[in-house]
């Protein structure tokens, strides 16, 4: 189980994971390279600059800019970055650094 530092995840939270034998990974304060989407949104944002770039017509329509790139996002770049964050995991879990 993963937590963040929302408020509700305590130290209370942390015991009764612990005492009912629940492995968890406590993220640090800002971690967006352990967030699979926030990879998938980085790639959806190059995608709607390169398509703006070619055609700054785009612009005018932003619903039909987002849904088109939306769109061309693969589903090798979006299971590409939980790959990339289950690797990040895996040190974490294993006492390395990320």
């Amino acid at each position: 189980m993963l937590f963040d530092n929302a408020p509700i995840h305590d130290a209370a939270g942390d015991a009764f994971l612990e005492n009912n034998g629940i492995p968890f990974i406590r993220l640090p304060p800002y971690s967006p390279d352990l967030q699979p989407i926030e990879g998938v949104f980085n790639d959806l944002k190059v995608i709607i600059r390169n398509l703006v770039y070619f055609n700054p017509h785009f612009l005018e329509d932003g619903v039909r800019l987002q849904a088109l790139a939306a769109s061309l996002i693969t589903r090798r770049q979006i299971v590409g970055q939980f790959s990339r964050v289950e690797e990040k995991l895996a040190r974490v879990a294993a006492g390395q650094c990320f």
